[in-house]
């Protein structure tokens, strides 16, 4: 029961913010109207202010001392503030969608919306390794956080499509803010935290020690690359099937749900593999077959052998997934009996901030549709977007898994029971 209330948390993060991460940028682009180009400013921005919070929020939580733990409080104040700055994203005023108000909306909404987030998913990560202990209990547990997760992308970005067809974004929104709250009032009644865990620690100190762990930074920029790469597919999705498919938007559920569906089930096989195979090779092969799977997005020119070619890309997602947290939690682990404190907070505030800036890479992969195809905006998509957005969701990505996939070979440790 434990392992089920800790992946319901999951479930909640991942309805808000995949739904937010993929359909961001085609609801202020392609249905506003919004600039590919402040897109990427403001993008660019909130990433230079995720520099400063995630390590500071990592650092505050790792040295919160209260009756309630060091996690709980920041969950508690936190998880309201997320979901209400996500309906702020999505329910934007008559008065707010005018070209001179909307990018200072824009750029105000998302700022709040990552702050909150950078909070949740902090401390949400931070308590995996706290309350899960040993290999097997490990890859059993992070293979059902990431099967809620896949319930989740199937609820907050393959259903997303036909919500909001039918009741705006703002009302999709609203839907996906409620079914979160449930899914984390079941995670908070779950949460247990070790009273003997603490890091007396400075934040300089403490960053210092997480900074000098060569582990820990082939992990985190593999997770960069991975982030980046993942998020330009769902971003890029909606816009793949309108443009480079010529589907109606709807048929959007149908490509992530290829994607989803099939990862599902996957994530119990990727869990068998990193106790079979050991943690490290899981995670190596599991980067391998997303990025060629990834590649392959640029060939399909109808539904059917693009659906195919998703169902390849959910097995390797499942993967990555799954083997990421296990890897993840060993560098932790290393770290704590070299040093003897806990820091969970401090290594998941930077993985957060580094996956934040995957966002601003995202920006920069927008961006780059202007000069190479030509694409500004919905109003102004040039001559050829159906090949600006097949080149963005197949060869960006692929490119950047793949590198991933060269950068685990360089991972210390192998990661066993």
């Amino acid at each position: 029961m434990k392992a089920w209330r800790y992946a319901s948390g999951q479930m909640g993060l991942t309805i808000v913010s995949e739904s937010f991460g993929t359909y961001l940028a085609f609801f202020y682009l392609e249905k506003l109207g919004l600039s590919a180009a402040f897109y990427a400013l403001a993008r660019s921005l909130y990433a230079i202010w995720d520099a400063v919070n995630d390590p500071l929020f990592g650092h505050l939580s790792d040295r919160t001392r209260t009756p309630l733990g060091r996690r709980r409080p920041w969950l508690l104040l936190g998880i309201p503030l997320f979901l209400l700055f996500y309906l702020l994203v999505f329910w934007v005023p008559d008065w707010a969608k005018s070209p001179e108000v909307l990018p200072y909306y824009f750029a105000l909404a998302i700022v709040l919306y990552e702050t909150a987030a950078t909070v949740i998913w902090t401390n949400y990560g931070a308590l995996f390794p706290e309350m899960f202990r040993g290999l097997s209990h490990r890859a059993q547990a992070a293979a059902l956080q990431r099967g809620t997760e896949l319930f989740g992308l199937i609820l907050g970005i393959a259903l997303a499509p036909l919500i909001y067809a039918q009741f705006g974004f703002a009302g999709m929104a609203l839907f996906f803010a409620g079914l979160a709250l449930f899914a984390f009032l079941f995670f908070l009644s779950g949460v247990e935290e070790d009273p003997r865990a603490e890091s007396g620690l400075g934040l300089l100190p403490s960053f210092r020690l997480v900074l000098g762990n060569g582990a820990f930074w082939v992990a985190a920029v593999v997770g960069l690359l991975f982030e980046f790469g993942r998020t330009v597919i769902q971003t890029a999705m909606a816009f793949y099937a309108k443009h480079s498919l010529g589907l109606p938007e709807a048929a959007t559920t149908l490509l992530f749900a290829a994607v989803f569906l099939v990862a599902l089930p996957s994530v119990f096989l990727w869990g068998w593999l990193s106790r079979a195979l050991g943690g490290k090779r899981a995670w190596r092969l599991a980067h391998l077959l997303m990025g060629l799977s990834a590649l392959l997005l640029f060939l399909p020119q109808s539904l059917l052998p693009a659906l195919l070619v998703g169902a390849l890309v959910g097995v390797g997602f499942a993967g990555v997934r799954v083997t990421g947290a296990v890897v993840m939690a060993k560098v932790i682990d290393l770290d704590a009996e070299r040093t003897g404190t806990r820091r969970e907070g401090a290594y998941y505030s930077l993985v957060g901030f580094l996956g934040r800036v995957s966002g601003a890479l995202v920006g920069a992969a927008f961006l780059l549709l202007g000069p190479l195809f030509g694409y500004v905006s919905g109003e102004n998509p040039g001559p050829n977007p159906g090949l600006a957005f097949r080149f963005l969701i197949s060869v960006v990505p692929g490119v950047a898994i793949l590198l991933a996939f060269l950068l685990t070979a360089l991972f210390p440790h192998e990661v066993r029971e």
